[in-house]
């Protein structure tokens, strides 16, 4: 969005009193996300009914979550707008520019963006490859905000490698909510392995990660992949959320403890001094002291590089 914005000629800003666009970006993983969003739009609603020539635009999760309640709740704000819709914001500015109260939260298409976005670093980059989750793990609202998988076509994935690659950018981190689902809804199917095979034939470019692997859908296909290309970095994040069968099967995961294993054995076998790393919860609803002594086991079998841990509540 940033990168749009700026191709139409604006400049950001610290300070969020002197935008004369100002955009929350917004994200619901979290519980009374909504709540922080109306907290923060406060002020700025204040400037609009001072008179202050200002649009106010939430953007997001949250936003498409919401919909049309933002609007009834803070009538000042001018677009409420889903994340399918993060590269047509210029198109949609444009209505409110022309009077237009925008709610833009109905499935659509993901489109392959003319714009360049901005980046934050100068060596490495993301290159979103898939959109959306068709999972329903029952703690995530994911899905409901995403919307459905939308894999983007090899060629174009690999254009922007390229394109990074000669502006200077060394590393490239494929990104996807459930990456090993890229290419399952596309006609004909195609794999995620087949996806890396093409990212390390990209000369431009020296080195290129991926997040995030769901143990579900993760093939071994994929770790030998990895393995075989040297330009392939040797680093596996990989999700478990709980060490737990029965707590997984309530979480609606859709995987085994003994499946995630397997696949932490292939990569010990093929790539030894591979970095593994994960997502775990822990206090899920009516897990039981052994339940959770059951994740610290794992974490103590496998030996993470790096476990991210979420207290649910």
């Amino acid at each position: 969005m940033a990168g749009q914005l700026e191709a139409m000629g604006m400049e950001k800003v610290e300070d969020p009193s002197r935008a004369n666009v100002v955009i929350y970006n917004t994200c619901s993983i979290r519980d009374h996300a909504e709540q922080k969003v109306y907290s923060y739009i406060g002020p700025q609603a204040d400037r609009k009914r001072n008179g202050e020539n200002v649009a106010l635009i939430v953007a997001g999760c949250v936003a498409q979550q919401e919909g049309e309640r933002l609007l009834r709740r803070v009538p000042e704000l001018d677009m409420v707008m889903g994340p399918q819709y993060a590269n047509r914001i210029g198109d949609l500015l444009e209505d409110v520019v022309n009077g237009n109260q925008v709610v833009a939260t109905e499935a659509a298409p993901m489109m392959e963006d003319s714009t360049r976005p901005r980046r934050e670093s100068e060596i490495t980059a993301w290159v979103n490859v898939i959109y959306g989750c068709n999972e329903r793990c029952t703690y995530c609202v994911v899905p409901t905000t995403r919307g459905a998988e939308q894999s983007r076509p090899k060629e174009s994935i690999r254009r922007e490698m390229q394109d990074l690659g000669r502006k200077g950018y060394r590393e490239v981190t494929l990104l996807g909510q459930n990456i090993d689902a890229w290419g399952r809804d596309m006609e004909p199917k195609q794999r995620f392995s087949e996806l890396l095979e093409e990212a390390a034939t990209v000369e431009e470019v020296e080195r290129v990660r991926f997040v995030t692997s769901h143990p579900r859908y993760m093939s071994l296909s994929v770790v030998e992949t990895v393995a075989r290309h040297p330009k392939l970095c040797k680093c596996f994040h990989i999700p478990f959320q709980s060490g737990d069968d029965e707590v997984l099967r309530r979480m609606g995961r859709g995987h085994s403890i003994e499946q995630y294993l397997k696949i932490v054995k292939r990569i010990r076998e093929l790539c030894p001094d591979a970095a593994i790393t994960a997502d775990c919860i822990v206090g899920f609803p009516g897990e039981t002291e052994e339940q959770f002594e059951n994740s610290l086991k794992l974490m103590e079998e496998v030996k993470f590089d790096v476990v991210n841990t979420a207290a649910y509540r």
